[in-house]
């Protein structure tokens, strides 16, 4: 009698891809068989992430990053044998920069995950327009939406 489970995983996105790994590896410690087939309409794997390469220029499409303070993303990388292939911040220039109404503006200091916890620093960035700040200032005057 064969107990062969098959299974369909759409998307070949980061999501996908670990979604087909977990699957393998829950089933084979419950020593259940499996095939599993990941379909993705892309003709590359990884969905939004992307790597260019252009000299000694590296640039990420899509993120460029995880939090290693969340063992789950180091965790992946392990299983996966890819620890070897990770670059920590360079902390002599771990600033980051974003290109916005043509010129590069530095992140300013206060960042944790692009959401400011120290207002001054992100206020004198240059980073938004002064209809963006006053924007950003309203959200603090308007209501909270209420759910339907």
């Amino acid at each position: 009698m064969n107990n062969l489970r098959t299974v369909a995983v759409i998307g070949g996105g980061i999501s996908g891809l670990s979604t087909a790994f977990a699957l393998h590896e829950q089933a084979a410690a419950a020593g259940i068989p499996i095939r599993c087939t990941v379909v993705d309409a892309a003709p590359d794997w990884g969905g939004k992430i992307i790597t260019h390469r252009v000299g000694n220029l590296v640039t990420e499409a899509g993120p460029d990053s995880f939090l290693s303070q969340k063992p789950a993303g180091i965790e992946l990388c392990s299983k996966l044998g890819l620890t070897d292939q990770l670059i920590n911040t360079n902390e002599t220039s771990k600033r980051a920069s974003v290109y916005s109404r043509g010129r590069l503006h530095e992140l300013p200091e206060g960042l944790v995950v692009i959401t400011p916890n120290q207002l001054g620093p992100f206020l004198r960035s240059g980073l938004l327009s002064w209809t963006g700040l006053a924007r950003m200032g309203l959200d603090l005057a308007v209501p909270a939406k209420r759910s339907l």
